[in-house]
């Protein structure tokens, strides 16, 4: 076999293997007969019809099953002699054959990008951390919100909200719908405004823009026509207020303690390793980013359609859901980290040894709030498996980089920079190709076959 392998890009090469005649024909010829022992066609026993006329009724799907295995098989077989690592599975480019002639099959293959270690050296990574302060006010801020309250209130501000019942007639005829107005609603909607300082029990009336009673009432039922404007009724049943509580010494004294500056030293000294720990891995994110705009390569397109598959499929969703482009970004993002930890992973050899492992494990609790013992029980079967040990060398090898990195204050955006997809399928090639082929014949019927062999 002759085998050509020419880079496209960063990601993608495309693989052409031409395999002899020779070996080719022999193939078919055994795949053939095996085939013609298979079949049963009327008025002949199995695997006893003749040659000629399984060749008129089957040829071209035995061919073409042949093609196909023949040419996986021999692809294969190809990138294992070559040490060829790949990602989503190659795609057939072109493949063309017939009985007598070489065998060509030309493929675009999906692999990992070069990344070579010299791009360690002297790597500036951007990276902000958190401060055990900040984490402090977030867990405050997010312990305020779930203290919340709604009370009653009697009369209308512009952060109430109001239970109503609107009413209107269209067409001679009466509606009326059970209405919540949101404080939102009140202070940035102009037709609203008259509901301030109401009181229980008052009716208002005044005009909706047709667009705003749409979506108070969400009745597709209602044709309104060009109308843009309508007359309504809106009857206040009830008014409720949302109480935040201010992050104060009551507030401390609420949660069992003396004062706002002793609750503050308990969250932080139950924080204070849990900050450490995540900082631990958004340095082991920066230095991925860091070194994707140092050297930056293009996403591979049948890899990244594969993964977000996935998460279309997982989630239910497609390509018209308001969130699927945000998963093609998240999909993109993984891709991205992946290629990145999987070649620095064939240069940097990390051995996870028992003591690492624990370690692991114990990072892996501090992050999810758990104990070590509480981790282990409810993550056993992830423990025990292969990607477990995947992802504790992968947390040793970027904190081992981590060591000879220069962190620096970020001057501007440290995500991913804008990705490209990789380009890999020429279309006036295609094009001529389709060019070149034969119009396809109409298949034989069993009928026409008799007839020509009598």
């Amino acid at each position: 076999m002759q085998t050509e392998i020419k880079p496209i890009n960063e990601v993608c090469s495309e693989v052409t293997v031409v395999i002899e005649a020779e070996k080719v024909d022999e193939a078919y010829k055994k795949y053939f007969n095996k085939k013609a022992q298979e079949l049963e066609i009327p008025g002949f026993r199995k695997g006893k019809a003749p040659k000629n006329m399984i060749e008129k009724l089957h040829g071209a799907d035995i061919k073409e099953d042949f093609e196909i295995k023949f040419a996986i098989d021999s692809l294969y077989q190809v990138l294992r002699e070559n040490n060829l690592n790949f990602l989503a599975t190659p795609q057939l480019k072109s493949l063309d054959w017939n009985e007598g002639s070489d065998m060509k099959l030309t493929v675009i293959l999906e692999h990992i990008p070069d990344l070579t270690l010299d791009l360690l050296e002297n790597l500036e990574v951007p990276f902000k951390p958190q401060t055990l302060e900040d984490a402090v006010n977030q867990f405050l801020g997010d312990l305020r919100w779930k203290q919340r309250t709604i009370q009653d209130v009697d009369t209308v501000e512009e952060n109430t909200t109001l239970h109503s019942r609107l009413y209107f007639t269209w067409k001679g005829e009466d509606y009326n719908y059970s209405v919540n107005i949101y404080s939102e609603e009140l202070e940035n909607l102009p037709a609203l405004k008259e509901l301030i300082s109401k009181k229980i029990g008052d009716k208002v009336s005044l005009s909706l823009p047709i667009e705003t009673l749409k979506q108070f009432i969400d009745d597709d039922t209602i044709d309104f026509e060009d109308e843009t404007q309508m007359d309504v009724t809106i009857e206040i049943d009830a008014i409720t207020k949302l109480i935040i509580p201010e992050i104060d010494d009551e507030f401390a004294k609420d949660m069992d303690f003396e004062n706002l500056e002793e609750m503050k030293a308990k969250i932080r000294e139950e924080l204070k390793a849990q900050v450490e720990h995540s900082n631990y891995v958004a340095q082991n994110n920066a230095i991925i980013n860091a070194l994707f705009k140092k050297k930056p390569f293009k996403i591979p397109p049948m890899t990244l359609k594969s993964i977000i598959d996935d998460y279309a499929a997982s989630l239910h969703i497609d390509e018209n859901h308001p969130l699927y482009n945000y998963y093609v970004n998240e999909a993109a993002n993984y891709l991205v980290r992946y290629l990145i930890v999987d070649s620095l992973r064939e240069k940097i050899h990390i051995e996870v040894s028992e003591d690492m492992i624990n370690e692991f494990i114990e990072h892996r609790a501090i992050l999810s709030n758990s104990s070590v013992a509480g981790y282990k029980e409810k993550n056993e079967d992830y423990i025990k498996s292969d990607n477990f040990i995947r992802d504790a060398q992968d947390y040793f090898l970027l904190r081992k980089i981590a060591e000879t990195c220069t962190f620096i204050e970020p001057t501007g955006e440290t995500e991913y920079p804008a990705y490209e997809i990789a380009p890999y399928e020429p279309e006036e090639e295609e094009e001529q190709d389709n060019q070149d082929k034969p119009e396809e014949q109409e298949e034989p019927s069993e009928e026409n076959v008799r007839k020509e062999e009598q």
